[in-house]
């Protein structure tokens, strides 16, 4: 899940990341991890939600990004192999999704010039 600050509403939060805040915590199927009153609100701060929940979080501070990434193992590898969605412009400017292939095996290659 990537986003443009710090915090994000809980709507959002729930519709691109499947938890769904209950009073007993953020809950996925049958798992549910508790949480603090102050993660409850309508607004939460993604830091803070990512590390009451064990998620991993990578930050670009030069361009004001945070990504939250999907659940894991101790923190050390992914629940399953199935990538979260992923949605960029193609070489026309179209959209795509990534889950537009799943079925498929495929590859996703990643490259910067610095």
């Amino acid at each position: 899940m990537l986003l443009t600050s710090e915090t994000t509403s809980r709507a959002e939060f729930e519709h691109r990341s499947g938890w769904v805040m209950k009073p007993e915590g953020a809950c996925k199927g049958d798992v549910c991890i508790p949480l603090p009153d102050e993660l409850k609100g309508d607004t939460v701060n993604a830091r803070a939600l990512a590390e009451a929940m064990g998620l991993p979080l990578a930050e670009e501070p030069d361009f004001g990004l945070l990504a939250i990434g999907p659940e894991t193992v101790g923190s050390r590898a992914l629940t399953s192999a199935q990538a979260p969605e992923l949605e960029l412009p193609d070489v026309n400017g179209n959209l795509f999704k990534l889950s537009s292939l799943r079925g498929q095996k495929i590859i996703v290659y990643a490259w910067a010039p610095y």
